[in-house]
C-alpha cells in the first residue's frame, strides 16, 4: 500500500548577460525555475520507518522494566503522561491492570506538509497483540532539534470509519488550533465537546455524532453514583488539557483531531456516621486506606480523536473516532466530611 518514492526538485536561477555595442543596456533579471506552490511532506518513508521502529523498540524496554524514564526518547506530553500512569496502576494493583497493548505496524499513514514547527504525522494501525481494535497515534516534532516522539494514541471506536487521509508522498497540511475552514476549529471542537461532556443539555450537543466513550462514562458515573447513594455521591468533570491538540487535514478538506482532555471524579460522603470505601483503580492508588471521611478525587489524562467536517461541506457534526483514558493521580480531603445533625 506505500509509497515510499518521492522525486525533489532543486530550484536555481540562470542569469544570461547580453552586451550590446554602442548603445546602453537594462540591468540583468534573474529568471528563476518556479518554486513549488505547496510545502514538501516533513517525512519520507525511511525517516518514518525509522521512527515506528525506534518508537516500538523504546515500549518493548521500558515495558519490560516497567521503567518510566525508558519512556523518553520516542514518548512525549500526553502519551508520556499516559504510560507512566499506567506503570503506577499495574503496580498498584499488583500487575491486575497492566499496561495497554500497542503497535506501530501501521495500516495508513498521514505526515504534514510544512515548513514550519511544530510538525504532526500520523498513523492507524494494526490491532496490537492481546487487543480488539486498532490505534491512531499521533508523533510531534516541536523544533528542529526535537526528534519526532509519540504525543498521544487512542484506540479507534469499534465499527469507526476513518476518513480517507492524503498519501505521505504528498503530505497532509499541518493544522494549528486556530486553523480554519471547518465546521469549528480543533480548539473550538475540543473546547465544544468539553462542554457536551460536562452538560447533557449543551448547545454543542448537537454539533457532535454518537460517542462510546462519552456514553459509557456517563453510564459509569451513574452506576456509581446509585451503588454509593445511601452513604454519598459521586460526580465526574472534564476540563481541557494543557497540551494544544495535533490535526492534520483529510483528502476531503476536513481534519483529525487528537486532543487532550482531565477528568475528575469525586466521590463525597454525605451521609453522617455512614460508611463509605473505594476499590478498583482509584482505591488502589489509594493505598491501604480506603475509606471517605468526606471527598475523594481521582484524574485521569483523557485522549479523544475527531474528524471535523470541513465548512460548507455536507457532513455537519464532528464525529468522535476513538478515546483513551488512564487514571494518573488521586487525592483525598478528610476536612470535607460531612457535619453530623
Amino acid at each position: 500500500m506505500r509509497r515510499r518514492t518521492r522525486l525533489s526538485v532543486a530550484a536555481g536561477a540562470a542569469l544570461s548577460l547580453a552586451f550590446l555595442a554602442g548603445c546602453s543596456s537594462q540591468l540583468p533579471q534573474p529568471d528563476p525555475e518556479p518554486t513549488a506552490e505547496t510545502p514538501p511532506p516533513v517525512l519520507d518513508g525511511d525517516r518514518l520507518d525509522r521512527i515506528l521502529t525506534e518508537t516500538a523498540a523504546t515500549f518493548q524496554k521500558a515495558d519490560e522494566a516497567k521503567d518510566p524514564q525508558a519512556l523518553d526518547p520516542r514518548l512525549t506530553g500526553p502519551a508520556l503522561e499516559l504510560r507512566q500512569s499506567e506503570y503506577r496502576l499495574a503496580e498498584a494493583t499488583g500487575g491486575n491492570a497492566a499496561p495497554s497493548p500497542v503497535t506501530t505496524a501501521t495500516q495508513v499513514e498521514a505526515v504534514a506538509a510544512t515548513y514550519d514547527f511544530p510538525r504532526t504525522a500520523m498513523v492507524i494501525t494494526q490491532v496490537p497483540e492481546g487487543a480488539n481494535l486498532p490505534l491512531l497515534l499521533a508523533f510531534a516534532q516541536p523544533d528542529a532539534r526535537t526528534p519526532y516522539k509519540l504525543w498521544g494514541w487512542v484506540e479507534l471506536f469499534p465499527g469507526i470509519e476513518t476518513p480517507p487521509l492524503i498519501h505521505p508522498d504528498t503530505g497532509s497540511k499541518q493544522l494549528g488550533p486556530d486553523s480554519e475552514g471547518l465546521v469549528a476549529t480543533p480548539a473550538q471542537a475540543v473546547e465544544r465537546y468539553v462542554d457536551t461532556l460536562n452538560k447533557q443539555d449543551s448547545e454543542y450537543a448537537n454539533q457532535f455524532a454518537g460517542d462510546p466513550y462519552k456514553d459509557s462514562s456517563r453510564k459509569a458515573i451513574t452506576d456509581l453514583d446509585s451503588r454509593i447513594e445511601a452513604a454519598g455521591d459521586a460526580t465526574i468533570s472534564y476540563a481541557v488539557g494543557d497540551d494544544a491538540p495535533q490535526a492534520l487535514a483529510t483528502a476531503d478538506g476536513g481534519a483529525i483531531v487528537l486532543a487532550e482532555l482531565s477528568s475528575t471524579q469525586t466521590i463525597r460522603k454525605t451521609v453522617p456516621g455512614a460508611t463509605l470505601t473505594v476499590g478498583g483503580e482509584i482505591g488502589a492508588l489509594l493505598g491501604q486506606d480506603k475509606q471517605v471521611r468526606g471527598t475523594v478525587s481521582g484524574v485521569s489524562e483523557v485522549l479523544v480523536a475527531f474528524y471535523v467536517p470541513p465548512a460548507g461541506g455536507e457532513a455537519k457534526q464532528i464525529r468522535p473516532l476513538g478515546a483513551k483514558t488512564v487514571l494518573t493521580e488521586v487525592s483525598r480531603n478528610d476536612a470535607e466530611a460531612p457535619a453530623a445533625g
